[in-house]
């Protein structure tokens, strides 16, 4: 053997393929010493191992599992040239290049153009099949077959498959023939798109082509735990058009990515140069392999990588060594996974192939030549004469005449291979097996392929199938008439356009034609989801609007003034025009003419309906809404929380004046001049002209979102139309010619929309969802929380205001000033028994309590118990105009930020505190009712008598 050259000795075939890979060579620099000649610095970092500071960048990885079930009913995703993808199932066409694919969600299929689809991934099976046979026959262009030789001459070999039987293709099509074994050290061959992959990051950075797997965003990567050995033989083929910069990192740690993929082997790009290097805590080591030029390029290479022993050896896909890296490390350790970074530019992996090897170190060869390889490591130079299936021989003719060599003696074969055309997609199955030609038909769940090689079209079981890669794929083909948007379903986005149609039995009138293909299909009638023409614009951030000091305008009289002052805190409505809101979430621009027991009666030009009943409507504007109104969490949170008293008796609605305060009550009637509405068991007129709107606390809403019963689905089609003015339009389309689309609605009668005039249809179970979320649609009553000694049978099961978890606590220190002006510390009255009590001038519980609480507490006047009303968030007119009606004179502190109502966790009130002479909670009781008196004379007399609560911690 000359000079420079070595011979491979591998345990793995597969290891085997990768040294003896046929491709030219590449431009490279040999080793450390090279590399300190022609760059310096490297050189220099190099002779620094142990200060070596690590170029690459480590990105975010969120991990992902993708662990497909072998589910029968799973759907396979089809993925368009466009990026558009749908859910479905592949089904017969006769037509060649012809893709008839049943989306889910659609009545028909559709006709896809191949060129127009860029792959069908297949629901993996959960035990991925290994392919058998005694050899993995590698084809021209990266296909690969498996199974047994039967005869191999100048022309043609014949060989037996196990899915397509006895088959004879031409032998130039055979690139390699490889000892195969039923691949027991084959772990993968791809890529074959991006479904074999565990993560990657951002979303939709990366994109697959004809089974490559490309990026062009900076920063991007792709991570996969393989089940690396300590021992493997990794080859892979990357290219670019520009100027790359990128990282490869094998050995990689998927829960610790910091610390296995900067410790890891990698390939980097520095500056001008290809590298491969290794960084420990100890020590480093690094080699350039080839200089990188602007412009379009490529690796084609092969790692022998040996993480038990730290060294990896790097050749080029002739089999010339290009390094040999060693660093010392105190830890030892097997990482199992890949992982790819892209800094800048773009990337393509067009081959990857990982195979056990047994660590011997790789020889170099004549890579030029067709040759034997046996099992024992040497080499037969030569024309692979033929293969004699009776004496089990091959037959090299070489320089010094024909040689025999046993079958069982050979390791693997190179041929001189040929060129084939004509390939314009490729099938992957599950067990590896790749084969490309032209697509002729599906028929009876099989596909026919025509491979340039194979005289005879070959059969494949869909069932079989990984994917389908188009290898020529672009979009093409003229849009469909009508506005073009896209369509969003449960695994489909698909452009195109809404074309004419009329509902049937089994069919919506909503009838989509896809970009790309030749028909269109109606939507299952029922189906979820939406057409976007155009996204709303994001929201605008709230801004703090000014505080406007606003003049009463007798809204209510002062004895019955139940509304809330609000505070620039969170946005609650914004509206430019008078409107009905329902549940549903439709919104139609109206002039409310009237309310009775039955419902509201309107006017509009909307919709042919004047009149909705109570139980389908949300809210009502009676007026324009101009100013930005916003309202405190806190407050909101007490606004929509009925007390337990008012169980029996809850507010049926919410009503909203011009100057921005609440009130709750019951509607009784509304005309052109008043609103009658029922306040504690009385009838009150209020002026409309006072009103901005009012808000339905329907009964089947109360309680938490996650508990509201979600409506059923619509048994049939329904749409909500959403145009950028703020309106919505809910009914059953039953025509649509492709710019109109019309219906009736259940409430409104008959309704239409133009297309040209929305921006989102939404679609079925999406109306709901969609409706939950919209301002209105935020506004539901909760049930206060029920106290912990109440048992299942309504029993005392502990004292009364020991439940909270505040008793038996310090109480939270507090200062506010008073309505006298005075200012109130709770720390200076230690050594008396403090009642505060927790209320608001709009909260009606709180009026009904006041008196009861201020009378019990002047009963223990002469034993230190004083009372501190805590009032929250209200100005000082407001309160002195109820105190006086309630002719009580109570010490009134000043919670005008709502931070001691935080502190005492007073989220519904009436809440009354009693605090002990030492300073701590001793009871805490929340609501009111005709008995709170006694319960509130028990417990003083227990607090003031030093009897601890039974049961208080």
């Amino acid at each position: 053997m000359s000079k420079g050259t070595m011979d491979t000795r591998l345990l793995s075939p597969m290891a085997w393929t990768a040294a003896v890979a046929t491709l030219p060579h590449l431009r490279s620099a040999a080793n450390v010493t090279v590399l300190r000649t022609e760059y310096p610095v490297l050189g220099t970092a190099v002779a620094q191992a142990t200060q070596l500071v690590s170029l690459c960048i480590l990105v975010s990885f969120f991990a992902i599992t993708a662990a497909v079930a072998d589910d029968p009913s799973a759907s396979a995703k089809l993925t368009m040239a466009t990026g558009d993808f749908t859910t479905g199932k592949l089904i017969d066409s006769d037509q060649p290049d012809v893709l008839r694919w049943h989306g889910n969600g659609f009545v028909a299929p559709f006709e896809f153009t191949r060129r127009n689809v860029i792959s069908i991934h297949f629901p993996a099976r959960e035990a991925r099949p290994v392919p058998t046979g005694d050899y993995c026959f590698e084809l021209v262009d990266g296909d690969l077959l498996f199974g047994k030789l039967l005869g191999l001459s100048e022309e043609t070999a014949e060989l037996e498959l196990p899915l397509f039987g006895r088959t004879q293709l031409t032998r130039s099509s055979i690139q390699r023939i490889l000892r195969w074994g039923d691949g027991a050290d084959v772990l993968y061959l791809g890529p074959n798109g991006l479904g074999d992959w565990d993560a990657s990051s951002p979303a939709n950075a990366w994109r697959e082509e004809s089974g490559h797997i490309i990026t062009d965003r900076d920063g991007a990567f792709i991570h996969k735990d393989f089940k690396l050995p300590a021992q493997a033989a990794i080859e892979f083929e990357i290219s670019w058009k520009k100027k790359p910069d990128f990282v490869l990192a094998l050995g990689v740690e998927g829960n610790n990515l910091a610390f296995g993929g900067a410790q890891s082997f990698r390939f980097e790009v520095w500056q001008n140069y290809l590298v491969a290097m290794r960084e420990t805590d100890d020590e480093a080591d690094v080699a350039s392999l080839q200089r990188v030029e602007d412009g379009p390029g490529r690796i084609h290479l092969i790692a022998y990588l040996d993480q038990k022993q730290h060294r990896m050896f790097v050749l080029s896909s002739s089999g010339k060594k290009l390094a040999d890296l060693q660093v010392t490390s105190s830890k030892n350790f097997t990482y199992p996974g890949i992982r790819m970074t892209n800094h800048r530019g773009n990337i393509r992996l067009e081959r990857l192939r990982i195979s056990r090897w047994n660590g011997d170190t790789p020889r170099e060869l004549q890579a030029d030549k067709s040759r034997l390889h046996r099992a024992d490591g040497s080499i037969v130079y030569g024309n692979i004469k033929s293969f004699d299936s009776t004496a089990k021989q091959f037959v090299v003719a070489g320089d010094d005449g024909e040689t025999r060599v046993a079958m069982a003696d050979v390791g693997g074969i190179v041929l001189a291979a040929g060129e084939l055309s004509g390939q314009s997609i490729r099938a992957v199955l599950q067990d590896g097996t790749r084969l490309s030609g032209h697509l002729a038909g599906v028929e009876d769940g099989t596909l026919s392929l025509t491979y340039p090689g194979i005289g005879v079209p070959l059969a494949i079981p869909i069932t079989e199938l990984h994917s389908l890669i188009t290898l020529d794929a672009k979009a093409s083909g003229a849009p469909a008439e009508g506005r073009a948007g896209w369509l969003e379903l449960t695994g489909t986005n698909l452009k195109g356009a809404l074309v004419p149609g009329k509902e049937a039995a089994k069919a919506s009138c909503l009838v989509w034609q896809p970009l790309g293909s030749a028909n269109a299909s109606p939507l299952v009638p029922g189906i979820a989801g939406r057409i976007v023409y155009r996204e709303p614009p994001p929201p605008r951030k709230p801004t703090k609007p000014k505080q406007v000091q606003r003049a009463r305008r007798g809204f209510l009289p002062a004895i019955m003034n139940s509304f809330v002052q609000v505070q620039p805190r969170p946005q609650v409505n914004i509206s430019t025009k008078r409107a009905l809101h329902l549940r549903t979430g439709d919104t139609v621009p109206c002039e409310v003419t009237a309310i009775d027991e039955k419902g509201v009666t309107f006017k509009t030009e909307v919709t042919d309906a004047t009149f909705v009943p109570h139980d389908k409507i949300k809210a009502v504007e009676l007026s324009n809404i101009r100013t930005l109104i916003n309202i405190d969490k806190a407050k909101w949170e007490r606004l929509l929380t009925l007390p337990r008293m008012q169980r029996n008796n809850p507010p049926t609605h919410l009503i909203r004046s011009v100057d921005g305060d609440y009130l709750r009550a019951r509607i009784e009637s509304l005309d052109e001049e008043f609103l009658t509405v029922e306040i504690r068991l009385e009838s009150k007129r209020l002026k409309r002209s006072h009103i901005a709107e009012i808000i339905w606390l329907h009964p089947d809403e109360l309680g938490d979102e996650s508990e509201t019963p979600q409506q059923s689905p619509f048994s049939t089609t329904h749409i909500q139309a959403l145009r950028s003015n703020g309106t919505r339009l809910t009914f059953q389309p039953q025509n649509c010619d492709g710019k109109l689309v019309a219906g009736t609605s259940d409430l409104l009668g008959r309704c239409h929309v133009d297309l040209a005039d929305v921006d989102i249809v939404l679609i079925g179970k999406r109306i709901e969802e969609s409706a939950a979320q919209l301002a209105y649609g935020r506004w539901r009553m909760q049930h206060a929380i029920d106290p912990k000694f109440v048992s299942a049978d309504g029993t005392t099961a502990r004292p009364l205001g020991t439940e909270s978890d505040m008793v038996g606590k310090t109480a939270p220190d507090f200062t506010l000033e008073l309505l006298d002006g005075k200012s109130f510390q709770l720390s200076r009255r230690k050594g008396k028994v403090v009642v505060l009590d927790f209320w608001a001038t709009w909260c009606g519980p709180c009026i009904q309590a006041m008196p009861q609480v201020d009378g019990v507490v002047r009963e223990f006047k002469d034993q230190g118990v004083e009372l501190v009303a805590v009032n929250l968030q209200e100005g000082p007119d407001k309160i002195k105009s109820t105190l006086e009606r309630l002719k009580l004179d109570p010490i009134v502190a000043l919670d005008i930020d709502g931070v001691v109502a935080s502190r005492y966790a007073a989220t519904a009130i009436p809440q009354t505190v009693i605090i002990d002479r030492d300073g701590n909670v001793a009871r805490l009781f929340v609501g009111g009712g005709s008995g709170f008196a006694d319960q509130l004379r028990t417990a003083l007399q227990d607090v003031v008598g030093g009897k601890e609560a039974a049961g208080a911690e």
